[in-house]
């Protein structure tokens, strides 16, 4: 009797339990307390979350932090005058041209291209490098530099007679640009030295 008395008595306590927890989840005054949601939404508060953001969204949301923490970091540590964007924007190599890039790249094209022109062009030559030059202005990218190169050939139009002539006049012209920037000007009896021969010392062999 008694083991039949134990198992009843264990039975009704089985069956309390079950029934406070149930009315405990159904009780609308009663909601259980996810921890687990809230570390799930602070952390996405606080970092960017690449398995629940979609890519495009998220490369969005990094690029926003970056800048943030560089921008932080510059105006705490700069002690010159650095010119802060610069330093945003050089993060990396594989990113688009800014201004200054692309006029340095075009230039070492420009030389480039006058230093390999033939000693004894042809009209042909000349008729298409004539229409190239001039082309220039009309396709640049940045239209204050296209305006300006413009200007530089109405005012000083190409020599194109031959290599030496026209390796010259691109060093000129590149001369009247670095003037109007306040930058160093090059030494144009060593253009050829420059962009087609290597240096007499000997260290671009």
């Amino acid at each position: 009797m008694s083991i039949f008395y134990n198992i009843y008595n264990s039975y009704l306590v089985l069956v309390n339990s079950f029934q406070r927890g149930v009315f405990k989840l159904n009780d609308v005054k009663e909601k259980p307390v996810d921890n687990t949601y809230n570390i799930i939404q602070h952390s996405q508060a606080d970092e960017p979350c690449r398995s629940c953001t979609d890519f495009r969204t998220f490369s969005r949301m990094r690029r926003q932090e970056f800048s943030q923490s560089q921008v932080h970091s510059v105006n705490s540590q700069s002690t010159n005058n650095i010119d802060e964007t610069k330093i945003l924007e050089h993060q990396r190599e594989d990113c688009p041209l800014d201004k200054d890039e692309l006029g340095r790249s075009t230039w070492k094209l420009l030389h480039t291209i006058a230093a390999t022109y033939s000693d004894k062009p042809s009209q042909e030559d000349q008729t298409n490098m004539e229409q190239f030059i001039r082309l220039i202005p009309k396709v640049y990218p940045c239209e204050t530099c296209a305006n300006d190169f413009a200007e530089i050939l109405t005012y000083h139009p190409p020599n194109i007679s031959s290599q030496i002539s026209f390796a010259k006049w691109m060093c000129e012209a590149h001369n009247m640009v670095n003037r109007k920037l306040e930058k160093p000007l090059f030494d144009c009896s060593k253009v050829n030295e420059r962009w087609r021969d290597g240096w007499a010392d000997g260290h671009c062999d």
